[in-house]
């Protein structure tokens, strides 16, 4: 085996393991959380394993997409608004943000967060 080969070898077994950490950090995030609006409705948030979200309150649907970003799943809706998610140690939190506010910036006030599947 050539040392070409060899580095395609590991290459291909690193690429492996980082995929498989990302679906698990992933599959962590998968699942249904109750919390409020920004006007303080009751808001249902699913996280599907294939990144798509779905939301629901007041009888209005939401569609969007997720992804993780350290301690936290971003979810982008189509409707433009941002919503985080974070884990903080046993419980979790969500932050709202405005069409075109970045998630690096303070969001609306943080609200609590229930995980319920």
């Amino acid at each position: 085996m050539t040392k070409h080969e060899q580095f395609l070898g590991i290459f291909a077994a690193m690429l492996l393991t980082l995929l498989s950490v990302s679906a698990v950090f992933a599959g962590d995030w998968a699942g249904t959380y109750v919390t409020e609006d920004t006007k303080g409705n009751a808001f249902t948030i699913t996280l599907a394993a294939d990144s798509k979200a779905h939301g629901e309150k007041q009888g209005h649907v939401l569609e969007g997409a997720w992804s993780v970003d350290g301690a936290s799943a971003v979810i982008k809706w189509t409707t433009g608004w941002t919503t985080k998610l974070t884990q903080d140690g046993d419980g979790y939190s969500k932050t709202a943000y405005r069409p075109g506010t970045p998630v690096t910036d303070e969001g609306a006030k943080a609200t609590p967060v229930k995980r319920v599947e």
